[in-house]
């Protein structure tokens, strides 16, 4: 994959940075996942949830912890358009 100095490679942070107050849901590396508002988030990617759920595999919410800061090294992924994705979650 060849890039030009015209059209840099986009920047994971970048985005990431530009859904802070937007619905995402966060997956860990053990698997459990969280949805939340995202407050913060800093350049090793820890991240800050507010109106916090965890949800169980079979898709509904198991706790609720309201604020939460997730380790970076403990992401797998983010979904940052999750509320546009699953709209009955993020109006809970």
């Amino acid at each position: 994959m060849s890039t030009n100095a015209s059209n840099p490679p986009s920047k994971p942070l970048k985005y990431l940075r530009g859904a802070v107050n937007q619905v995402v849901l966060v997956k860990l590396k053990d698997g459990r996942e969280y949805v939340g508002v995202l407050e913060l988030v800093d350049h090793t990617m820890n991240v800050v949830l507010s109106d916090c759920e965890e949800i169980g595999q079979d898709g509904n919410p198991t706790a609720k912890y309201g604020r939460v800061l997730i380790r970076g090294s403990q992401i797998l992924f983010v979904s940052i358009n999750y509320g546009h994705i699953a709209p009955e979650i993020a109006t809970r």
